[in-house]
């Protein structure tokens, strides 16, 4: 604008100037052309002196009255068209600093709308940017929030893990305990067992012998009985029930820790499963957890899309 001022000032003193050097140009011409105008009067003069005499003043009067008019009307178009150039060249100065103003205002206004649409890039990139900004920064907040629920979750599970392994050992070691126990008792209990059924054998075969030596109507009676009929066998007899022992002692033996062997496998099976079971439902709380935060993401960019687009 301030070009535009001065343009305006300078406009205002080129007019003046230029109306100042026409006038002083056509005051010259006006001089010539009346300085023509004298010389006609004075050539006017030069033909009537050619006359008579008599006829010189009138014809002189006559034809100067008919120049005066001629050379007033003359005169006054020739002032008009002086007015009308002065008019003229003074317009077309005007209309040329009314151009050359357009032309800045033109100018002025391209500049202040480049200005001002690189103003609202400037800024625009300024926001997209600090919006950008923004962004990352809470997707970075976010993803730090995710990863320390997933080392919380992390420990957790680990806490969860360790504490059932170590209740599945103490039930391993209590099982262990209880069979030492029992195999321990096993011998002793067998032993009993073992002495108990053979001096029940020997109170048998005792009554055995002791039918043998019956009189002949009881010797009948206990033959019926299946009693036998001599001891000559017993020692044979209590070989072979201590032999049968041994092998009883040897399955039960065998019984007992197949027993303990299927239990043990039965109980360390569970803890296996166990801990399959809680290690899965841990990855499906990971992954549930990763799910949400990939949505959480996915809802932040989406929602960053949406703040551009409206911009």
């Amino acid at each position: 604008m301030q070009q535009v001022e001065r343009a305006e000032q300078q406009q205002d003193s080129d007019l003046r100037i230029s109306s100042k050097k026409i006038r002083s140009e056509q005051e010259r011409e006006l001089k010539l052309f009346r300085e023509g105008l004298k010389q006609e009067v004075r050539l006017l003069k030069q033909e009537s002196d050619l006359l008579p005499k008599d006829q010189r003043k009138t014809a002189f009067r006559i034809k100067r009255q008919q120049q005066e008019v001629e050379q007033s009307d003359r005169e006054r178009s020739f002032l008009d068209s002086l007015n009308q150039s002065h008019e003229m060249s003074l317009r077309r100065l005007s209309d040329g600093h009314r151009e050359k103003i357009a032309l800045l205002e033109r100018q002025f206004l391209q500049q202040k709308q480049q200005l001002l649409r690189s103003r609202e890039s400037a800024v625009w990139e300024l926001e997209e940017r600090q919006l950008h900004e923004r962004h990352q920064l809470a997707r970075r907040q976010l993803k730090e929030i995710f990863f320390l629920q997933r080392h919380q979750m992390l420990v957790r599970h680990e806490k969860e893990l360790e504490q059932i392994r170590r209740f599945q050992t103490r039930k391993e070691e209590d099982l262990l305990k209880r069979q030492a126990i029992e195999r321990r008792a096993l011998p002793k209990r067998i032993r009993v067992e073992m002495k108990a059924r053979e001096m029940m054998f020997r109170e048998s075969m005792r009554i055995s012998v002791n039918a043998a030596s019956l009189p002949s109507g009881l010797a009948s009676l206990a033959g019926a009985l299946n009693f036998p009929d001599t001891p000559d066998n017993e020692r044979d007899k209590l070989r072979k029930f201590q032999e049968q022992e041994k092998k009883r002692y040897k399955a039960e033996e065998q019984r007992c820790e197949l027993k303990h062997r299927r239990q043990l496998e039965e109980l360390r099976a569970a803890a296996d499963s166990s801990v399959k079971e809680l290690e899965q439902l841990q990855n499906e709380k990971r992954k549930m957890l990763m799910e949400h935060e990939t949505m959480k993401l996915k809802s932040q960019d989406d929602e960053f899309q949406s703040e551009l687009r409206e911009r």
